[in-house]
């Protein structure tokens, strides 16, 4: 990817600029020269926004182990994996594909990643262990707060799952999780984390198609009439009769 990236802008003669949130903007590119760039960083590995989780696309991260002797824990190459996870969370809890927090991790306490002005950070403050930051806004106008600490990796579902929940459950319209989090202040949110048991599974809801044609139906409607039940009423009944019966091995 970096060896297209360097050919596209010495072909080109691009301007480049470099953005606090770790990414590369190239300038000055004539309209006719749009689809074919796009095409061949595409064909690197580089997609469009559209295509990518928007999870990813705020995410950030600092190099963290192997690169920075002052980290204590991964950052960086955890990151994906990390990412992966907050999905299936979102999706466990009903959270739509649409949706998305500014996630940033760093392996110790300097922040290179800016943990602290995130919805969601993840600062380092042991092995495998991460100190909670919740609170920020999405354009990072508000600084976050330090809500819960040494959590393990393995362990971040039992803290981020409840979050999520009830962001989807008790937000406001339009809310977003770091002005969710300050609302609901983080007593309230420990208290519900503390609480969490995992989420309720719903009673599965049956849709049986009792009657294949209209004339067993009309059969089964006139013999339900002689004993004031419904033909539905009727032939659960039977049905509940015939298992019963299976069960007790009185059908062959």
């Amino acid at each position: 990817m970096k060896k297209t990236l360097r050919e596209v802008i010495e072909k080109y003669n691009l301007n480049v600029r470099i953005t606090p949130n770790q990414n590369l903007i190239l300038c000055d590119i004539r309209s006719a020269w749009k689809r074919p760039i796009t095409t061949v960083l595409a064909q690197a590995g580089l997609l469009h926004p559209r295509y990518v989780d928007p999870l990813n696309i705020t995410a950030m991260a600092c190099p963290a182990l192997p690169l920075c002797p002052l980290a204590i824990t991964e950052a960086e190459r955890g990151m994906p994996g990390l990412l992966k996870r907050v999905r299936a969370v979102f999706e466990k809890v009903g959270l739509k594909y649409g949706e998305s927090v500014v996630i940033r991790v760093t392996g110790c306490p300097n922040g290179c990643a800016r943990p602290y002005m995130a919805e969601l950070g993840l600062v380092g403050d042991g092995p495998n262990s991460y100190q909670i930051w919740l609170g920020g806004r999405p354009n990072q106008t508000q600084l976050a707060r330090s809500f819960m600490d040494k959590v393990k990796v393995q362990d971040l579902e039992k803290v981020l799952e409840p979050l999520f929940y009830y962001w989807k459950r008790k937000r406001q319209s339009k809310e977003s999780f770091g002005d969710f989090t300050t609302r609901m202040g983080f007593e309230k949110l420990k208290e519900l984390v503390e609480k969490w048991e995992g989420l309720v599974t719903k009673p599965l809801r049956y849709n049986l198609q009792l009657f294949a044609d209209k004339e067993t139906y009309e059969a089964m409607d006139e013999l339900a009439k002689l004993q004031n039940k419904s033909a539905h009423q009727l032939a659960i009944e039977v049905i509940r009769n015939f298992v019963a019966a299976q069960q007790n091995g009185k059908v062959e």
